[in-house]
């Protein structure tokens, strides 16, 4: 009786590691920054780890270029950009709401100052 029965757990167990592994993967996205500016530019997450700011790796767009970002969790993500003149200067930081979905972002010139917006979505045929 116990044999079948550890064999009945092993695999209610191994059913859901299996499920657990793919709701996550379904919470992941991509994420996509596009450079409208006039100039070149300095995308930077920005993660605060046991209170200390921690930087990721520091891509470079050119005026018009675009980078994707593969996000593994759904959630709010801090960014920095910078002049790719002036890295000292930050010319933008805040937070993207990254869903678990394709989200794209564009990063434009307004009145002088640097923002970022939220494009919306292709729609779905």
């Amino acid at each position: 009786m116990f044999p079948r029965c550890s064999k009945l757990f092993a695999f209610i167990a191994a059913s859901l590691a299996v499920m657990t592994t793919f709701a996550s993967a379904a919470d992941a996205g991509w994420v996509t920054i596009k450079n409208d500016t006039n100039k070149a530019i300095v995308v930077q997450e920005v993660v605060t780890v046991n209170g200390k700011v921690v930087r990721g790796k520091p891509v470079k767009l050119l005026a018009g270029e675009s980078f994707r970002e593969f996000q593994s969790m759904a959630g709010v993500k801090s960014y920095e950009i910078v002049d790719a003149a002036n890295t000292k200067m930050s010319i933008w930081s805040g937070n993207l709401n990254c869903k678990s979905d394709m989200q794209s972002f564009s990063v434009t010139t307004l009145q002088g100052k640097v923002g970022v917006t939220q494009l919306p979505e292709p729609k779905k045929p």
